[in-house]
């Protein structure tokens, strides 16, 4: 059970180095995921290709180098006309250690074509070091088809220590003067239990300037 954001970060981080090809990231505020994820790929190295897809925005790249893959995998098509299904075939044609990062995948892979496209890719991608990392939210079920074959990874609430960092870069953001330390721990015992997003709306909404 991973119980810390360096636990969740080193798991994945050992996913990727052992070519781990599918990889359920299951996390209250999955943007915020994805974007601590790409952090952790560009640490110390060049990041490797890095795709996206959502129901909305369709296929699109993330990262300003990624151009010309996006637009082999794509061809003439529009980025937004690509569904669920077709995401997972285009995908085939991700290049060597590409990622694609599937949004909402738990709305998706109990349909017929999105879970055959995700086992599809399993041993290709296995053999070129590329992984699927499909986001979904907390408790979601992976159908049973793909039970044995997607490793699963919780993300943890945040610790007292990262709400303590939302705190006083909330307080920095709204150009207050450092908290002292009993109103940092009373806002961190305040904030316990809440992902990061909500907690520092919360937060926010909390502050006043005097």
């Amino acid at each position: 059970m991973i119980r810390s954001m360096e636990e969740f970060v080193s798991a994945f981080h050992a996913a990727r180095c052992v070519s781990t090809p599918l990889v359920a990231v299951r996390a209250a505020d999955p943007a915020s995921t994805t974007q601590l994820l790409i952090e952790t790929l560009k640490q110390g190295r060049q990041p490797p290709p890095l795709v996206a897809w959502d129901v909305l925005r369709g296929l699109y790249g993330i990262g300003k180098d990624i151009g010309e893959q996006l637009a082999s995998l794509l061809g003439e098509r529009d980025p937004m006309s690509v569904g669920p299904a077709d995401a997972l075939f285009l995908a085939q044609q991700l290049c060597e250690d590409g990622l694609l990062f599937y949004s909402d995948a738990h709305c998706f892979w109990n349909e017929p074509g999105v879970v055959q496209g995700i086992w599809n890719l399993r041993d290709s991608f296995k053999a070129t070091g590329r992984m699927l990392v499909l986001l979904s939210v907390p408790g979601a079920t992976l159908p049973a088809e793909l039970g044995q074959d997607v490793l699963v990874l919780d993300e943890p609430l945040p610790s007292a220590t990262h709400l303590e960092q939302i705190v006083r870069e909330t307080f920095h953001a709204a150009n207050l003067a450092e908290p002292e330390r009993p109103v940092i721990d009373k806002a961190v015992d305040a904030l316990i239990g809440l992902a990061a997003f909500p907690a520092e709306q919360a937060l926010a909404m909390s502050l006043v300037k005097h």
